[in-house]
């Protein structure tokens, strides 16, 4: 069984139909491509997984459970958590701390302890930070761990911000367009991590991007959105050579 399996979602915004008729599998532990040209509606399915929007039909199943009428919170609860084109950080707040709200989901202290700073308030603190330095390490941001946020270079933040949404303990993460205003240093270095993520922490990863050699170097598989619509879905090899996909967004020199 797929870890998310996406059935017939379809969602219109009045007489605009947004995302047509759309299925598409994810396994688990794979990293699967979400590609397209702008405003296929990429985004938007990542919206509607993350009840951002509501379908008009259609069904997801995370693990097997459907997913409906929730919130965007309570899609991090069941273990799905994104990032987003524009990064979006605490700028002013240091590096430990934007990973350690990632990591608020798990808190069990009460609101006394909390207000009252209670032995348990202490102990769960020093869990979160051990934890949250424990991630950074991963991403090799340890020695940021005090530097506010916005002071980062880009690509710093970048993987701060998924870091940060590592720290919700997800089964599966949606990465929105990950090389966005990267150079191709920088890039070389996000596929490495993407890569890194997936072995280190054993989940699935669903991602957009526009950038192909990103998309062609690390997916197994990929889905291609055009106005909405999957028109294919397989390997990168088969959809390199797929002349649908080749007239509507890849070009023939991909």
């Amino acid at each position: 069984m797929s870890l998310l399996e996406v059935k017939n979602l379809t969602l219109r915004f009045g007489g605009l139909t947004a995302v047509d008729d759309v299925s598409f599998t994810v396994d688990n532990n794979s990293i699967t491509g979400l590609i397209g040209q702008n405003g296929a509606g990429k985004t938007t399915v990542f919206n509607l997984l993350t009840y951002v929007y509501q379908p008009n039909s259609g069904q997801v199943f995370l693990d097997g459970q459907e997913m409906k009428g929730k919130k965007p919170h309570q899609a991090v609860a069941q273990g799905l958590t994104r990032t987003f084109q524009n990064i979006r950080l605490f700028r002013n707040m240091p590096v430990i701390d934007n990973v350690k709200v990632g990591c608020l989901r798990q808190g069990k202290y009460s609101v006394p302890s909390g207000v009252f700073r209670l032995p348990s308030f202490w102990r769960e603190e020093k869990e979160t930070h051990k934890k949250a330095m424990e991630l950074l390490e991963v991403f090799e941001l340890e020695s940021y761990a005090d530097h506010y946020a916005g002071s980062l270079p880009y690509g710093q933040q970048r993987k701060l911000e998924i870091c940060r949404a590592l720290a919700t303990n997800p089964r599966i993460l949606l990465l929105d367009e990950p090389a966005a205003g990267m150079n191709p240093s920088e890039t070389e270095e996000l596929m490495s991590t993407i890569d890194k993520i997936r072995k280190h922490f054993m989940i699935a990863v669903l991602l957009i991007e526009h950038d192909m050699k990103l998309v062609m170097g690390i997916c197994e598989k990929i889905v291609v959105l055009n106005y909405g619509r999957v028109i294919a879905e397989g390997s990168p090899e088969e959809i390199k050579n797929n002349e649908e996909v080749i007239t509507a967004y890849l070009g023939s020199e991909v």
